[in-house]
């Protein structure tokens, strides 16, 4: 007796195959989605904090640039006391007193609308440095956060009593979320350097002439304006190179 044995051809894949491989396919499809997705998102987070500390770092450029020439007044010689000249002669002239600096002041001022850092310094124009008691209009600087639009300004000079402000920051790539600007002072007693002595322990006393070292420490807190988790912050200390000089020697 003899078997025959007959292989039958397959003509197709089974349902149950196709569904197995149908979802084998999409867990990789969507591994490599989340992978692909996962990379985009990573590079644009990236490429947000980069943009937000460029822009960071030109404004507190910017601002430290301009603060180390607050309270620059052009002649310093104003500043100096001289002694007389050509004493017991036709030429004799009295000794020349020192004058106040009109340029060094700051002044800080911080309200629901904005928070500012305003001060001044001499520039020079085809007459020379200013000689007078008041700075130019030209000579107004300062820098301005403006809460509302979370937005830097960077002052230049004033016009019929109205400040100028230029923005330095561009709210449609960072929103400024806060700065903080501190200003430390440290007196320096100049009491040496009289010929007379002053602050004796007697009543009614001249006070010694102090010199004021002023430095300015400032914190600026920036913020993507297309993704509010995107933050960073950027710190900066300054000192100012002109120290305001208070009092006199005694005469």
């Amino acid at each position: 007796m003899h078997m025959t044995l007959t292989r039958k051809k397959q003509l197709g894949l089974g349902l149950v195959e196709l569904m197995v491989g149908i979802t084998i396919g999409l867990i990789v499809t969507a591994g490599a989605s989340m992978v692909a997705v996962n990379q985009i998102n990573e590079h644009r987070r990236l490429m947000l904090e980069t943009q937000i500390q460029q822009d960071l770092r030109t404004a507190a450029d910017l601002l430290q640039q301009d603060l180390r020439r607050a309270g620059f007044r052009g002649l310093a010689v104003n500043g100096v006391w001289a002694p007389a000249t050509g004493v017991g002669t036709l030429e004799e002239q009295a000794p020349k007193l020192a004058t106040d600096n009109p340029y060094e002041n700051i002044v800080k001022t911080d309200d629901a609308d904005a928070l500012s850092l305003s001060y001044f310094y001499a520039l020079q124009n085809n007459s020379g440095y200013n000689t007078g008691s008041t700075p130019r209009d030209n000579e107004y600087f300062g820098f301005k956060w403006n809460k509302g639009n979370g937005t830097l300004y960077l002052k230049l000079g004033q016009k019929d009593g109205e400040p100028y402000w230029q923005p330095i920051t561009d709210p449609d790539s960072v929103l400024i979320r806060d700065v903080k600007f501190q200003i430390k002072t440290q007196s320096i007693d100049l009491g040496g350097f009289c010929d007379k002595p002053c602050n004796p322990p007697t009543a009614g006393a001249a006070a010694c002439p102090t010199q004021e070292v002023r430095q300015i420490s400032f914190t600026i807190v920036g913020e993507a304006a297309h993704d509010a988790k995107v933050k960073r912050t950027l710190t900066g200390v300054e000192r100012l190179r002109t120290d305001a000089i208070n009092g006199a020697c005694p005469s």
